[in-house]
């Protein structure tokens, strides 16, 4: 028993060390989200945590409406890519961990 409660620990001790990584990692990764016309850039971490919002004068000029409608597209387009890296990363975790066939995982 004393074994058993012994590799537990270590199991649970590598799950949180490589938990601690990957939201690290996730944490410094961006992700560059644009407009179609690419007027606008968004810059999300991994983390989904907004960094930063670039506003070409050309949105400017196309006014308010326009350039809030332009801002939300860069926006989503940047958290689908931070949501893909997140769940790529969570995927690598899982498999790391030896948990079998993580692809089969709804993340």
């Amino acid at each position: 028993m004393k074994n058993l409660m012994e590799s537990v620990k270590k199991a649970q001790q590598l799950v949180q060390t490589e938990t601690a990584r990957v939201q690290a990692e996730l944490a410094a990764t961006e992700f560059e989200g644009y407009d179609d016309e690419e007027t606008v850039r968004v810059i999300m971490s991994g983390n989904q945590e907004p960094k930063g919002v670039e506003i070409t004068q050309a949105a400017l000029d196309l006014g308010a409406e326009e350039c809030s409608k332009r801002t939300t597209d860069a926006m989503r387009d940047a958290h689908k890519k931070s949501v893909a890296g997140m769940k790529e990363k969570m995927r690598d975790l899982a498999k790391n961990l030896g948990i079998p066939n993580p692809g089969a995982l709804n993340m």
